[in-house]
């Protein structure tokens, strides 16, 4: 192994390069993996943007870059007492909570108190950590999982959202039966889909449109375009004028999450995943919220949920690949990232290959 490596370094608000970085040494607990898929996250722009100064990244520069897989290359010698080894092939989160505050001692790591205090172990790869728009990715093992033989890199990049979309799902306390509405048709709300299926949802109503709309109605969704109809009125006319009993917020508008509060039936549940644009404060009708016991969840990324992710989508035999449309070497990583902003070309998920 050389002693660099090629990978994405944002420099500054809007300013990245492909360019050489050192290789990372292997410290305890940890293991350093050669990445073959890294999926583009819809947070990487705004993180790219400068969206959170401060926050994602506390200081530049940054290797961005999340949502990957890959084979494990190195590791220490403690991962090795905890069953990892060479050649593994594996996936990744995140987050890495320090382990011993309160919040992660309840297993809600992506909770964690010490949230970017490097000294008490916390890291968030990609966001203020170096994540894994690289050659190689060094991860902690606790935000790491095996993927099966059967499972290609691209789906393995993948089940960092997926664990995301079955979180929200098993946050909206979907009982089998349930009448679900997903609110926005992205690769999340995509996901959602399969998730919700998968637990036993009823009637699923998805709000979206153009292509991706397409995509969900083949998923065995029934599609609602918002830019052409009513979603309220539609969702309670699939629902026996009843509204859906859980909804998946996945739009991250106002328009959307306004219309997400218009569409629950009483006593259900909006378990969101989105984050609007700015500060993020919008208008929500909050007396019909409390008049109607609605819950409200909201979601941080994938707490213990991506093992579960991972046999959810073997058992179930979803098609992760075929969310994948486009594939660059990380090289071409400019393009790749206008193609996704951009929604070209019918883009869904958008994968880099660090050592094609």
């Amino acid at each position: 192994m050389t002693e660099t490596m090629r990978a994405i370094q944002l420099n500054g608000p809007n300013d990245f390069e492909y360019t050489r970085v050192p290789v990372p040494e292997v410290g305890p607990f940890e293991v350093l993996c050669r990445v073959e898929s890294v999926a583009i996250c819809g947070t990487d722009p705004h993180i790219i943007a400068g969206d959170y100064p401060g926050f994602w990244p506390k200081e530049f520069p940054l290797i961005p870059g999340h949502e990957w897989s890959g084979v494990i290359e190195k590791l220490d010698e403690k991962a090795y007492e905890f069953g990892w080894r060479e050649k593994d092939r594996v996936c990744g989160i995140s987050h890495v909570g320090c382990g011993y505050c309160s919040m992660c001692l309840e297993g809600r790591y992506n909770l964690c108190l010490n949230f970017g205090n490097e000294k008490l172990g916390h890291r968030q790869h990609g966001h203020y950590t170096p994540g894994a728009y690289a050659q190689y990715m060094l991860s902690s093992i606790k935000s790491i999982a095996k993927i099966p033989d059967t499972m290609s890199f691209n789906a393995g990049a993948c089940m960092d959202p997926f664990s995301i979309a079955l979180h929200m799902t098993m946050r909206s306390k979907l009982q089998p039966g349930d009448s679900v509405l997903v609110n926005g048709s992205g690769a999340q709300g995509l996901m959602g889909i399969m998730c919700a299926k998968s637990m036993g949802a009823g009637t699923v109503i998805v709000s979206g449109s153009g292509n991706r709309l397409k995509v969900a109605e083949t998923l065995g969704a029934i599609p609602i375009d918002y830019r052409k109809e009513d979603v309220p009125a539609r969702v309670r006319e699939l629902t026996g004028g009843l509204g859906a009993k859980r909804i998946l917020e996945c739009s991250g508008t106002e328009r959307g999450i306004q219309q997400a509060c218009a569409s629950v039936a009483k006593g259900g549940c909006i378990s969101m995943v989105s984050l609007p644009p700015g500060d993020g404060n919008i208008t929500i009708p909050l007396k019909q919220l409390v008049l109607n016991e609605i819950d409200l969840a909201g979601n941080r990324a994938n707490p213990n949920t991506l093992e579960k992710a991972i046999a959810l989508a073997e058992s179930n035999r979803f098609d992760i690949d075929s969310l994948v449309t486009h594939e660059f070497p990380l090289s071409e990583y400019r393009r790749a990232l206008d193609i996704f902003v951009g929604r070209k070309e019918h883009s869904l998920k958008v994968m880099c290959k660090p050592n094609m």
